[in-house]
């Protein structure tokens, strides 16, 4: 028995190391990219174009959002300040649909795992979704449109090297530490499946009808909470084990783009009518885009099975990158802890008790731009001079004169966060 659990335990180690030697190279190209955008594409920049309703306005969300590494949780809080900015309802489901499906970082490491068909195949369903949607939304639900006047002052130009230090802290330490926990999960997820389901056993029991493998996958996808980079070593392993390319093609696509607490924030934004029409429209495309992958890939893809073998390379240089890649996770993870708490700490300690003091619990935060957009929406108030938060408890100190706690609270529940 003892021996039994050690060499599961070894074959599932094994694993996580063969799929980290897949992964890190194209994840670490990835994260430079990555960084390299966030030095040109921000907010503020998304906020200038986005506005009218019309097919314009849809196209831009689209195309924007393809680019942008944010899951489904870590997109809202910026849909819903493009919808608080301006933007038709078309546009911010554009926005919604399309961005958690892509980024960057997942975009290369489709194509390290799953070979160039599905990497080409994701941004181009990523963009044909998000036009159809907001076509759609647009034509069939009504658009009380409201405006808020947003600063439109650009931002002070930086030193080149500033910039770039920016960028390459949000591409090696940001950004990393925003997947950390959901790849490690993925990781975990896709070993235990290469691990303990038979190799023929999806094949045998579940490829009786192609529809209802679809149509299962989507069940499945649409309440996890599932980003589009830690989707895809679970994709490389399903697909090992049997599973159609246009079934994996529909978690890829509905998993990072919705997720149960993100359905609740969406009803919030853009209201219940809206909520169901994203639902249909994610799902509807979902499976299209299956159909279709599954109608193709045994001509593209002849040997589909064959891709949890790729770029296994033992070499120096592999060993080498993954080492690398592991490292800046490690860090991530240990930045993303002690980040708030350290912080917080000493606000607590210069608080003396001549200014108002708020403590707010936040639910629903997951990464640095949930934080970031909590920060703004709390600074947006009268008389706040501080705040923080803590992401990981998602406790949130405001310090202040004449502190309006409804107001406060008011601004943080309009970019989709409830309290606990």
């Amino acid at each position: 028995m003892y021996n039994s659990i050690v060499d599961y335990l070894a074959l599932f180690l094994l694993g996580m190391w063969s799929l980290c030697l897949q992964m890190s190279p194209f994840l670490l190209l990835g994260m430079f990219v990555s960084g390299l955008i966030s030095m040109f594409i921000n907010s503020r920049l998304i906020l200038m174009h986005i506005g009218s309703k019309n097919f314009l306005s849809i196209l831009k969300s689209t195309v924007l959002g393809i680019p942008i590494p944010l899951c489904s949780c870590g997109v809202i809080p910026v849909a819903a300040t493009l919808r608080d900015s301006g933007a038709s309802k078309g546009a911010t489901v554009s926005f919604l649909v399309s961005t958690p499906q892509t980024g960057v970082d997942s975009i290369f490491l489709t194509y390290g795992m799953l070979g160039p068909v599905f990497a080409l195949f994701r941004p181009l369903a990523a963009f044909v979704s998000g036009i159809f949607s907001g076509m759609v939304i647009n034509r069939f639900d009504n658009d009380t449109h409201h405006h808020n006047d947003t600063d439109d002052t650009p931002d002070d130009k930086k030193l080149l090297f500033e910039r770039l230090k920016s960028g390459f802290r949000y591409g090696f330490l940001t950004l990393p530490a925003d997947i950390v926990v959901p790849l490690f999960q993925g990781l975990v997820i896709a070993a235990a499946i290469a691990i303990f389901i038979p190799p023929d056993f999806i094949a045998e029991y579940f490829s009786f009808n192609s529809y209802v493998m679809l149509i299962m996958m989507l069940a499945v996808s649409l309440p996890i909470y599932v980003c589009a980079t830690a989707s895809i070593p679970i994709a490389v392993a399903l697909m090992a084990k049997g599973v159609s390319a246009g079934a994996v093609f529909v978690f890829l696509m509905a998993g990072p783009a919705t997720n149960a607490s993100s359905i609740t924030v969406v009803k919030n934004i853009l209201g219940e009518k809206t909520m169901y029409h994203y639902l249909l429209l994610i799902s509807f495309t979902a499976i299209i885009f299956g159909l279709l992958l599954d109608s193709f890939i045994p001509i593209i893809l002849p040997t589909i099975s064959e891709f949890s073998h790729v770029h296994t390379s033992d070499g120096y240089v592999s060993i080498l990158l993954t080492i690398l890649f592991v490292l800046i996770l490690v860090n991530a993870y240990i930045y993303k802890r002690k980040s708030g708490i350290p912080k917080i700490a000493d606000v607590e300690t210069e608080f003396d008790g001549s200014k108002d003091r708020l403590s707010i619990m936040i639910d629903g935060m997951t990464c640095s731009h949930c934080k970031e957009n909590v920060e703004n929406a709390v600074y947006s108030c009268t008389g706040v001079e501080n705040t923080l938060v803590d992401l990981l408890t998602g406790q949130v100190i405001v310090i202040g004169t004449r502190l309006d706690e409804k107001t406060i609270k008011d601004k943080i529940k309009d970019i989709g966060f409830s309290f606990k």
